[in-house]
């Protein structure tokens, strides 16, 4: 009878475990720990190239490239990952074209990061892009 107490009782120690660790994994993690953000960029313009996006200082002493491919109208990025949580300014560099050629042109923006995945969506024109989290 004692083992089939101590073998009950291992036994829910054991699913305990196994059921925090499946609550704990995944996009669930974002939900108690986030430190990084995870960004995917959409150009949903008809007429710019997106050159970067760089975060800077609020300061403007620093800077990063954070998305650093061209999005053709269109286009998406890849999904990269930064140590950016709180405010900071984002530097959009973009064309006036759709094959990326002529002038790079500059928009700065400042964002509330807050961690976790972030889908930023750029609309607009070369005279005035507009920025949308989704």
């Amino acid at each position: 009878m004692i083992f089939l107490k101590r073998h009950a009782s291992r036994m829910l120690g054991i699913l305990l475990l196994s059921c925090s660790a499946l609550c704990l994994s995944g996009c669930l993690t974002h939900w108690f720990v986030e430190a990084e953000s995870r960004l995917q960029v959409e150009n949903a313009t008809k007429d710019c190239s997106i050159v970067a996006v760089e975060v800077v200082s609020l300061d403007g002493s620093t800077s990063k490239s954070w998305i650093d491919e061209t999005l053709l109208p269109g286009e998406r990025s890849r999904v990269e990952e930064g140590d950016w949580v709180g405010e900071f300014h984002l530097r959009i560099k973009y064309t006036n074209s759709t094959d990326a050629s002529g002038e790079v042109l500059e928009d700065l923006q400042t964002f509330e990061l807050d961690g976790g995945s972030l889908y930023l969506v750029i609309r607009g024109n070369a005279e005035s892009l507009e920025y949308k989290f989704k």
